[in-house]
């Protein structure tokens, strides 16, 4: 019987140019006899059966990547194509750009296999190239044995041991992996794979070196099989850290603090990629200031293995085929905490504490549960303690605890937080949930009344929620052209993209984050506070009735926003805009006293201030979070109980601030007795 084998030769190869340096020839081979564990495949790959051997089979436009690293040399094949057409891509790996946030593409070479022809092209990118066509194809029906080499700027593409097509490429890619990707209305099989690879060899990171005086400022990127030990000490990392290809990470007896720098973001981490791995043994992870919310975020076939280890992690990430281990540690920060878990990937909990587990529910999938709180959990496995369809990834729970959700409403990390995509089947009974998320998709809808704290029931499309408790906040994610309205509501939470409109009426928004987005919001009454990340490439329009109260964690990049402010004031006044003492807008209010301007914000402008007066003397500054309409004839007393009653409609006040309001009152009551009593000495004289 065949067996799975998994080889790494260590053959050390030395190149002789301006220097040398080592490397190692990694050789994968793969039968099929076992699971698909080394391979990250889509839907329509899966083993089968062909004629008593076990095969890999792919049915439809997908892709079966190869966990691999280095630098692709050979790759060789069995391939049996029944219908359609197949690609064979070799030094293949996805590139990102802001890599805690997406965006990028895929490098490779593609070599295309049908009846008809072959050919070789080149991705870049999404920029594609074709490097030669017209080469010999393969025959439906038969076992071909494939074999494709580079070698220098060469690439070559062997069938049956005989070359049928070749190209060159002054710029070659120098490093990547090996996919196959299946195509719609075709059927590939697969059978001993077997690739070459070059790879780097491992070299220790050293720590005195990278954190001089324990500290290192900007992002901090580890590559190839690089590694870093983080050992008996404290640390500060100014920025985030990348963990690529095979790099590993370890942090021993520690501390390590993250902080912001240079760019005003909330969330800044460790990311792992690829093969990445990294380890946390009895150390601390936290974050430097109140402003900075530590992500650890692993996707791909990365690894993390926490031990015997206190963290303030705020979000914990396990993506694509990821895999976390954490045992007798804590994944609990002031405001978060929450595991969370997609694609293939799967966290496993054990004898820990945390603060919250998020459910996402995809596209075409099936979720039904019923109980989900807080408290202990002896062991709870979502796969199978609930009943789900499509969803792929797992989290795991033994003798492990959720923290009781004691925060208040918010955008905060607790309990049970369930993001739905609008087109799977939904049904969640007698539950207390810390967030309901809908997400939308060029959809038409209004809500109204989402309520925090009391027993719930709701239903739209598939999703049916029955007697739920939502604690924090009621979320909707309109995505593409959608036109949604939301009425007299509380904790409402909004990522809003593409070319979207939202309409808020009479309601609390306590969370704001547009992502690529370029439509609209329309406010009737409206509190914002709280927490807001305007990022990532927006540009849209804000009006209406808006009061934007305490911000506690404000986040702008790539980002313009067009606001138009409601004047109301007496009628026929004269009003001027200035900044810096130039005048930019004049207008004369109407009949009923109003007038209206807008200002486009953007990177460097969002902070400014400019002033708006009249011809009787009122004054108001004007900044992108002012009160809508602009009242001229609003007084300090007024602005000043608008400034106090914001900072406590937004969430859990600061330690500080619980200290000082009381303060400040006392202060105000104190200044407004001597100003009456010096009122009335002034009339009795």
């Amino acid at each position: 019987m065949k067996t799975k084998i998994l080889i790494i030769l260590i053959i050390t190869t030395l190149f002789l140019f301006n220097s040398v340096e080592a490397a190692e020839t990694t050789v994968f081979y793969d039968n099929f006899e076992g699971n698909l564990e080394n391979w990250d495949s889509r839907e329509g790959w899966s083993v089968v059966s062909e004629n008593g051997n076990k095969v890999l089979q792919g049915t439809q436009h997908s892709f079966a990547t190869a966990f691999l690293e280095g630098a692709v040399n050979k790759l060789e094949l069995k391939l049996k194509l029944i219908k359609g057409s197949i690609h064979l891509n070799v030094r293949s790996k996805f590139v990102t750009g802001d890599a805690l946030g997406g965006g990028g593409g895929q490098n490779r070479y593609f070599i295309g296999l049908n009846p008809g022809d072959s050919r070789i092209s080149k991705e870049v990118g999404n920029n594609f190239l074709t490097l030669q066509g017209g080469g010999k194809g393969i025959s439906f029906g038969v076992w071909h044995k494939i074999k494709i080499e580079i070698v220098g700027k060469r690439i070559n593409v062997y069938s049956d041991g005989k070359l049928i097509i070749w190209a060159e490429d002054e710029n070659i890619l120098e490093e990547g992996g090996i996919s196959i990707e299946t195509f719609e209305d075709s059927i590939a099989y697969i059978d001993d794979v077997k690739v070459e690879a070059l790879v780097p060899e491992a070299r220790e990171l050293k720590a005195k070196d990278l954190f001089p005086n324990g500290e290192h400022k900007g992002d901090l990127t580890i590559t190839g099989r690089d590694f870093l030990i983080l050992e008996n000490g404290k640390f500060t990392q100014f920025g985030n850290i990348f963990l690529k290809d095979g790099a590993k990470l370890i942090i021993k007896n520690s501390e390590l603090k993250i902080s912001r720098y240079e760019r005003l973001l909330n969330h800044w981490g460790i990311e792992l990629e690829y093969q990445a791995s990294l380890e946390i043994e009895n150390s601390k992870i936290i974050p430097e200031g109140p402003t900075t919310l530590v992500v650890v975020k692993a996707r791909d076939r990365a690894r993390i293995k926490m031990l015997n280890s206190p963290t303030q992690i705020h979000l914990f990430i396990v993506d694509d085929s990821a895999k976390a281990l954490v045992e007798n540690s804590e994944i609990i920060g002031e405001f978060g905490g929450l595991i969370i878990a997609s694609g293939r990937g799967e966290a496993k909990i054990v004898n820990s504490k945390i603060g919250a587990v998020n459910l996402f529910i995809p596209e075409k999938a099936t979720f039904e549960a019923e109980g989900l709180r807080t408290g202990f959990f002896e062991d709870w496995n979502l796969q199978r303690d609930t009943k789900v369809e499509n969803i792929d990834y797992n989290i795991i729970l033994q003798n492990t605890e959720i923290i009781p959700d004691r925060i208040g409403p918010g955008p905060f990390e607790r309990g049970w937080p369930v993001f739905i995509d609008s087109r799977a089947k939904v049904k969640i009974k007698n539950s207390e949930l810390r967030k309901v998320v809908i997400n939308l998709f060029d959809e038409k809808a209004e809500f109204s009344n989402f309520a925090l704290g009391k027993p719930t029931n709701f239903n739209y499309r598939d999703i049916l929620l029955e007697n739920v408790i939502v604690k924090g906040q009621w979320g909707i994610f309109p995505h593409g052209s959608s036109d949604v309205t939301i009425r007299d509501s509380e904790a409402f939470w909004t990522f809003i993209y593409d070319d979207s409109k939202l309409k808020l009426i009479n309601t609390h928004m306590n969370e704001f984050d547009p992502r690529n987005f370029r439509g609209e919001m329309v406010f009737e009454n409206v509190i914002w506070d709280t927490a807001a990340e305007i990022i990532e490439n927006n540009d849209f329009t804000i009006k209406g009735s808006l009061e934007i109260g305490n911000i506690g964690g404000f986040s702008w990049e790539n980002s313009k926003v067009t606001r138009i402010y409601d004047v109301i004031g007496k009628p026929e006044t004269k009003l001027t805009l200035t900044k810096d003492n130039e005048i930019v807008w004049s207008e004369i209010m109407d009949k009923e006293g109003r007038a209206s301007f807008s200002l486009k914000f953007d990177d460097t402008t969002f902070n400014d201030s400019w002033i708006l007066k009249d011809n009787l003397d009122h004054t108001q500054e004007v900044t992108f979070f002012s009160k809508t309409p602009i009242d001229m004839e609003q007084g300090l007393i007024s602005k000043f109980i608008s400034k106090i009653k914001n900072k406590m409609s937004s969430g859990p006040p600061p330690p500080t601030f619980k200290l000082v309001f009381p303060l400040i009152l006392i202060l105000l009551f104190v200044i407004l007795f001597f100003y009456l009593k010096k009122k009335r000495r002034q009339k009795m004289n």
